[in-house]
């Protein structure tokens, strides 16, 4: 702390002089008498009833935000006490329109005459640069500089939580910008009643708040969990307390820190992985993150990119592979069902169940889905010169057919060719959202209307609408393998076989078993009816010249 001498009247004219030539505003205060004086323009902006006063501490609580209080005033105790020879804090002050700005505060403690005085400049920074006008967080800058100063001044861990609203982007759209707010303060203020340490909670961009808390005592992710259930319980009652005229759920993400390893930006970006996952998960929940969790993903996004590399160039590692289909009357071949194989130069063969859903989720699944069409089209028109009633089964993305002009990417590759519409089965997995997207059902009479044919392929084992049977939409029923495995041997799987077998064949529809390996369950199932058998038993997906080898030898190909 300065020790020096001055006159306090010569100071307050130097201070209104040249208070007169700076934007910022002049301060003296006198912390031991508790008196203040500050540039005259002060009054002008900010909720001071004067630019100077003896009651300084009680007026400057009244302008000071109330979550800033508590910092300022252990800065003041701290230099009155010795421990600290200068001010530096950036906090909230009212303004004479009763907003609060963000100012920056700096300053000397200085000791004379026996009194201590702390003398400095108040800069305005703005409402924008480290407040949230709407809840009266910190922004994530403050969150940034706080970690760091952890890290500067002690070792220290603890969690990060990111919370986020769920759909907060549709209850924008539909009920408007200023419920938005209404929902961000809900959540804030749930925070709040648990987290009252303004230097513990501050707003992210978007619709995410932060919630930094250093471990005091055991270090247990445990209490991470336990906060987050509170401050969905506590929102849970203010939407009841308001009759559900606004109803949303939160979903949390949870990062771990140690500020000895730890950089800020690390951390954040963990925080924020395992907000993600929460989102994938089903929302309204709380996820933690895990590292293995984390390079999973990260090998997930560089096998994306391959894909996405292979695709723009060339298709580059795909292929086709054809599987049989025979008729069970006199074990002809009655067609082929087009699979999809990678072979990535970068990471060698990869399995459709691991690249497909990659596809799918970044869209890719549907230029690779043109490709497909085209490519077993081509296939399909060379096979039926020797098999004239040769049909080609074509699997169908429930992204191709709800996010691009299926039936046009269909026509114009199948067009090319002379084998006809009815030559092609299209078989998709059924799913919720297939029903709940009024598009998809207009997609589906586009296709009839073609005299296409449709399959509902692994029927049993998951989703399943029998109103589609009903309604004639599909007209093959592919029953899948896990109903077909020892078959012969255990009688739930008889028993529901033969149930699909009879209801499809009483409503005018065809049945594929799948997954036939073996002479006593290929027996079973011609016993009960089934019109098609696909798997093992006729033979594996293979390459067009094996498939031609294998299943089209007995015949002069074209």
């Amino acid at each position: 702390m300065i020790r020096r001498d001055f006159d306090l009247e010569e100071m307050k004219y130097f201070l209104h002089l040249v208070g007169q030539s700076t934007d910022d505003y002049l301060y003296i205060l006198d912390l031991t008498n508790d008196k203040a004086v500050y540039s005259k323009s002060i009054t002008n902006v900010f909720a001071l009833d004067s630019e100077e006063f003896s009651n300084a501490m009680q007026e400057l609580v009244k302008v000071v935000h109330p979550d800033d209080i508590d910092m300022l005033m252990n800065d003041i105790k701290d230099g009155m006490n010795g421990r600290k020879s200068s001010h530096n804090l950036e906090y909230r002050w009212k303004t004479v329109d009763g907003e609060y700005v963000a100012i920056n505060c700096r300053g000397q403690y200085i000791i004379s005459h026996g009194a201590i005085y702390l003398i400095g400049r108040i800069s305005e920074i703005g409402k924008q640069s480290r407040f949230d006008n709407n809840t009266g967080l910190y922004r994530e800058i403050v969150l940034e500089n706080v970690y760091n100063e952890y890290a500067k001044t002690r070792n220290a861990s603890g969690f990060l939580m990111l919370v986020g609203v769920d759909n907060f982007k549709e209850i924008n759209e539909k009920y408007g910008a200023k419920t938005g707010d209404e929902v961000l303060n809900i959540l804030t203020d749930s925070i709040k009643k648990y987290i009252d340490t303004p230097l513990r909670i501050f707003r992210m961009p978007g619709d995410e708040c932060a919630i930094f808390m250093p471990y005091s005592m055991e270090n247990d992710i445990n209490q991470a969990k336990i906060l987050y259930k509170r401050i969905r319980n506590r929102i849970d009652r203010a939407i009841e307390i308001r009759k559900y005229d606004i109803f949303f759920t939160i979903s949390a993400g949870v990062a771990e820190f140690d500020t000895e390893k730890d950089s800020f930006n690390e951390l954040l970006k963990n925080a924020k992985f395992a907000l993600h996952a929460a989102k994938l998960n089903g929302k309204n929940r709380c996820e933690i993150f895990v590292e293995t969790e984390y390079t999973e993903y990260i090998e997930k996004l560089s096998v994306q990119d391959e894909l996405r590399r292979c695709i723009s160039e060339g298709f580059e590692g795909f292929e086709l592979y054809f599987q049989p289909i025979y008729n069970t009357d006199d074990d002809s071949l009655s067609g082929a069902e087009a699979l999809i194989r990678w072979n990535s130069r970068k990471y060698g063969f990869i399995g459709p169940n691991t690249f497909i859903p990659l596809l799918e989720d970044s869209a890719l699944i549907i230029p690779l889905g043109r490709w497909i069409i085209n490519t077993a089209a081509k296939a399909c028109n060379r096979w039926i010169t020797s098999i004239p009633d040769f049909v080609m089964h074509i699997n169908l993305s429930f992204v191709q057919i709800v996010k691009s002009n299926i039936i046009k990417d269909v026509l114009e590759n199948i067009e090319r060719y002379s084998a006809a519409n009815n030559h092609y089965v299209f078989e998709i997995t059924e799913t919720i959202e297939m029903d709940q997207i009024p598009a998809v059902q207009n997609v589906f009479k586009e296709f009839v209307k073609n005299e296409f044919r449709f399959a509902i392929d692994d029927f049993g084992t998951g989703y399943s609408n029998y109103g589609y049977m009903r309604d004639r939409t599909f007209d093959i029923v592919k029953v899948d393998r896990s109903f077909v495995t020892d078959i012969d041997k255990l009688k739930d799987n008889y028993l529901m076989v033969s149930f699909i077998i009879k209801m499809a064949h009483e409503m005018g529809l065809h049945v594929c078993i799948e997954g036939v390996e073996t002479k006593e369950e290929l027996s079973c199932v011609k016993k009960l009816g089934a019109d098609y058998i696909q798997g093992y038993y006729y033979g594996k997906p293979v390459c067009l010249q094996d498939f031609e080898e294998q299943h089209l030898k007995r015949f002069v190909l074209g």
